[in-house]
């Protein structure tokens, strides 16, 4: 193998990228990115970033301008010919290969609903956070937030710790809804404490702007509510249209994978150039009751990049299964949240500690009478037990 060329620059990619260098790869390594960014940690961007508490240089990825690779920025790939074994890219170049990482992660989901064009914003990127703030900066005082999930919840935190006004849509009825009924309780209760209006149980139904921007939204129950700007935290779709033509198996959009990580062609069948890692991979390695899901979480990107390099370069034949145990934490409104393993898959939610004079929760979700995944507010102390368990 000479030329390996690794698609994407996120934690996953940059990752895969320097275990090839690690592990002994001496031939031409290519990083493709669509942005023209210098690769970033992705994480902060709504909570450190969003806040000001951190810089833009403290969130690169470290070691990644160590590399010895050539670095193409702000010119995405837009196809995939395993035929002939070339990446196509956006400005018509065909870059060969004879190992692929795919790295690509995915992109804010865009909110379906009823607005003039431009007027919704998503914050997935560096450069929508900096459009976030210079709204700000500029005078915003009035933000309506799309969403409670994850993203939704530390939007609306890091907004008014800025001193913005800002609703939180919610139409589920209750905050990180995945993760528990007293884990939602407690954030919902804290968001409140912190000044933020709490819609729950409601959508909305149209943008309504001037100027190119938000000045009001209309909910679902007929009330109309002001917003110098909306931000839309709906979920995030996968970054593999350009794949469509590829061969590659893409259920739900999202790259499949072998438990090597290898990527799936048919449902036998894998390409032994071409490894998955990160956000965009639906691994058979990582599994509900429902079948192989893609993870995006932080610690999954940074494990998964390199044990897909390796197996890339072992091959098929010496190439081991994907083993990780799936972790996550958040900061919202003052309280720490951490996961373990895969809440919300669960057909059983059981709070088994709380201490309320420090605000500190532990939620156990058990599918089938086993535990699948545990929840900690302000309690991250208690979940070896549980990280334990999981890995039995």
């Amino acid at each position: 193998m000479h030329e390996v060329v690794v698609v994407g620059a996120g934690l996953a990619g940059v990752r895969a990228a320097e275990e090839l260098r690690a592990e002994g790869f001496t031939g031409r390594l290519t990083v493709v990115s669509a942005e023209r960014e210098l690769p970033y940690d992705r994480p902060p961007l709504t909570k450190g970033l969003l806040a000001g508490t951190l810089t833009e240089d403290d969130i690169r990825l470290a070691g990644a301008d160590a590399l010895d690779a050539r670095w193409i920025r702000g010119n995405g790939a837009v196809g995939l010919d395993r035929e002939r074994r070339r990446l196509l890219l956006a400005d018509g170049a065909e870059l060969p290969y004879d190992g692929m990482v795919l790295a690509t992660g995915a992109r804010a989901r865009a909110w379906p609903g009823d607005a003039p064009p431009d007027t919704v914003l998503t914050v997935r990127e560096l450069g929508d956070v900096r459009a976030l703030r210079a709204a700000v900066a500029g005078g915003v005082r009035d933000v309506v937030v799309l969403g409670a999930g994850l993203v939704g919840v530390e939007l609306a935190s890091s907004l008014v710790g800025l001193g913005v006004r800002v609703t939180l849509v919610e139409p589920s009825g209750r905050p990180l809804r995945a993760l528990g009924g007293a884990v939602a309780e407690r954030i919902a209760e804290a968001a409140r404490r912190a000044g933020v209006e709490l819609l729950l149980g409601t959508g909305v139904r149209a943008v309504r702007t001037e100027q190119r921007r938000g000045d009001a939204v209309e909910l679902t129950d007929g009330t109309v509510r002001p917003a110098g700007l909306v931000v839309a935290a709906v979920g995030r779709a996968p970054a593999t249209d350009w794949l469509a033509e590829s061969g590659l198996a893409l259920p739900s959009g999202w790259i499949g994978c072998d438990e090597r990580l290898f990527a799936r062609t048919t449902p036998g069948g894998a390409d032994p150039r071409i490894v998955v890692a990160g956000d965009v991979a639906c691994c058979d390695a990582v599994r509900t009751a429902d079948g192989p899901a893609p993870l995006e979480h932080w610690s999954n990107a940074a494990a998964q990049g390199p044990w897909a390099t390796r197996n890339l370069l072992a091959g098929p034949d010496r190439a081991t299964a994907y083993e990780h145990l799936p972790s996550f934490w958040t900061s919202a409104f003052g309280l720490r949240v951490k996961a373990v393993g895969l809440p919300g898959t669960g057909d059983r939610v059981v709070v088994e500690s709380e201490e309320p004079a420090v605000g500190a929760l532990v939620e156990a979700h058990y599918r089938r009478g086993r535990l699948v995944g545990a929840v900690s507010v302000n309690a991250g102390r208690l979940l070896g037990e549980y990280a334990r368990r999981l890995r039995v």
